[in-house]
């Protein structure tokens, strides 16, 4: 920051006169540099820094406590947004309209005592004006300021009644990445150039997964998010143009307790700066003009507000109410430099959202996305709504949301024991919920998934299921062998011959097509087969006139057969 002289050596003698009026200084002199002598003198002296503060209106006393919490700077938008801009006049205006007598706002009420100046600092998105205190003034100021009530607006929110619909988000993390996982296992998924899913793949995948949350949280694009989420993981790789589950940190993740599980992937987000929060809104189009922005600095900042939310566990809160108290009290939450002018942001139709009469339209919105679409999936937050064909309008934070956004360390005192799983005469596994993942994944790769509940989960065997095991490389010996570790020894002995015997029989026999070549005597056989070009292509007979042509035969066949004339 400049000293108090080198904030005022550029003043015209207009605004240094008028300065000098508004702070009672009787100038002895006309010139430019006995006038900022006079006036350095002045307000840089104790006194009559006291006195000036005694004088302050209660609103410019804000604004001047609003600059020392902030170290005696602060970006020309964000102090102008709060306490008023500061008119641009020159030397006639300002002799003509003596705007230090009724100063229009706080802003130019500190303007024209000399407290406040303004300058520019050249940041990574170019020259950005700056309202700052000077740096010989400043410790003047820090110890006189008298004590004065908090500036920020209370940060409480009251609760609201339950919704009439409650849309609960536990388990749900958990659950569509272990699906997401087993379906990349047992089923071979190519990634396109753009390293993006092809729409058959898209829509099977999504098939996989719970039903959405709500009918405003498509499951395309939580797939999407999800996927993305494994990726920084290390859960899943992409080699060859193939994605699959990466072996080692799958097998840990499923391992791992439940809890460990939900919190490995919620702080693989909290530090994820590849995944920008604002550029996925459904309702914007950021358009990539040079702009940048921070999604660890929005993310965090939203998340500490709910971290600091007063309220008892199992209470509601109102989306609407939680969006007004963020733009209340931190309204420059991902824009630190206060800058609304130069993040070219559009809306769905192609209007432009620029500066702050956009907030709602931007921010709102961005806080909107993550309370009802990255926070449920992640279960930190359920929803609330008043029907199914509404959308939620109020969130309650879960257990693990709450340990989540206060960052208590999970204590993990390793697996649970697993209990037995149960398979019946109908060639059905049942799962109990609280099964280990690995268990069940294991299961999923030989069985088709039947029923889902929060009490238990069955997988129907059937010939299909084994065959797609046994063409992922997965031996009958090993799946009756893991059947019988996981049941106690429990399996009837009728499904382990079934799988054994579907085993024994796969790719035995082998169906192909094939044509057949009826001649009308006997030596034509020898004759065709005695051809260097033809008699090669030619298959095994079936008897004296009867030869059997491999179907990726018959084209090449039929050409060399009209060409020697035998053929019409």
């Amino acid at each position: 920051m400049k000293s108090l002289r080198q904030s005022l050596i550029d003043y015209e003698l207009p605004l240094l006169k008028a300065i000098a009026d508004h702070r009672a200084v009787l100038l002895t002199a006309g010139d430019h540099t006995s006038i900022i002598n006079q006036l350095v003198d002045t307000l840089l002296s104790p006194v009559a820094t006291a006195i000036i503060l005694d004088d302050l209106a209660p609103p410019e006393s804000q604004a001047l406590e609003f600059l020392l919490q902030n170290g005696g700077q602060v970006e020309g938008p964000r102090f102008s947004r709060q306490f008023g801009e500061i008119r641009s006049m020159g030397p006639a205006r300002l002799e003509r309209e003596q705007p230090w007598q009724n100063p229009a706002n706080p802003a130019e009420g500190l303007w024209y005592r000399g407290l406040i100046f303004k300058s520019f600092q050249v940041t990574r998105q170019g020259s950005q004006e700056i309202v700052y205190i000077p740096d010989d003034l400043l410790p003047l100021l820090t110890p006189k300021m008298p004590p004065s009530q908090p500036s920020q607006p209370d940060v409480q929110i009251e609760a609201v009644a339950p919704p009439a619909l409650i849309l609960s988000s536990f388990n749900r993390l958990r659950e569509n990445v272990f699906r997401i996982l087993v379906y990349l296992q047992t089923t071979p998924i190519r990634i396109q150039q753009d390293e993006t899913l092809t729409a058959s793949d898209k829509q099977a995948l999504t098939q996989a997964m719970l039903p959405p949350l709500h009918r405003y949280a498509a499951l395309e694009t939580e797939l999407e998010f999800l996927l993305h989420l494994c990726r920084r993981a290390k859960l899943l790789t992409l080699a060859h143009s193939r994605l699959r589950p990466e072996r080692e940190p799958t097998r840990s993740w499923l391992q791992a307790t439940s809890t460990r599980q939900t919190t490995e992937l919620q702080n693989t987000w909290r530090a994820d700066p590849t995944w920008n929060d604002l550029w996925h809104v459904p309702e914007l189009a950021p358009q990539p003009t040079g702009w940048e922005n921070s999604p660890l600095l929005a993310r965090s900042k939203i998340l500490d507000y709910l971290a600091g939310l007063d309220i008892s566990p199992g209470q509601w809160l109102s989306i609407d109410h939680f969006v007004t108290l963020v733009k209340q009290i931190d309204p420059d939450f991902q824009r630190p430099s206060g800058d609304y002018d130069t993040w070219y942001i559009q809306d769905r139709q192609g209007n432009f959202l620029m500066g702050f009469a956009h907030w709602d339209e931007v921010e709102g919105a961005l806080i909107r996305y993550l309370l009802t679409f990255i926070l449920p999936i992640l279960g930190v937050v359920d929803l609330g709504s008043s029907g199914p064909a509404t959308a939620p309008t109020r969130f309650c934070l879960t257990p693990a949301g709450q340990s989540f956004l206060t960052g208590r360390r999970v204590v993990d005192d390793g697996p649970p024991k697993t209990p037995w799983l149960r398979v019946d005469h109908n060639y059905m596994v049942r799962v109990p919920a609280q099964a280990n993942l690995y268990d069940r994944f294991q299961v999923a790769r030989f069985a088709w998934l039947a029923s889902y509940d929060q009490h238990r989960v069955g997988y129907q065997i059937t010939q299909a299921s084994i065959k797609r095991a046994l063409k992922n490389g997965v031996t009958p010996d090993q799946i009756t062998a893991f059947l019988t570790r996981v049941t106690n020894n429990q399996t009837p002995l009728k499904v382990v011959e079934a799988i054994r015997n579907w085993g024994t029989r796969y790719a035995t026999v082998a169906l192909e097509p094939a044509t057949l070549l009826h001649l009308k005597h006997e030596d034509l056989a020898a004759e065709l087969r005695q051809h260097p070009g033809l008699g090669p292509l030619l298959g095994e007979a079936l008897n004296a006139t009867t030869i059997l042509i491999p179907a990726k035969h018959v084209a090449q066949v039929k050409r060399f057969l009209i060409e020697l004339g035998y053929l019409e």
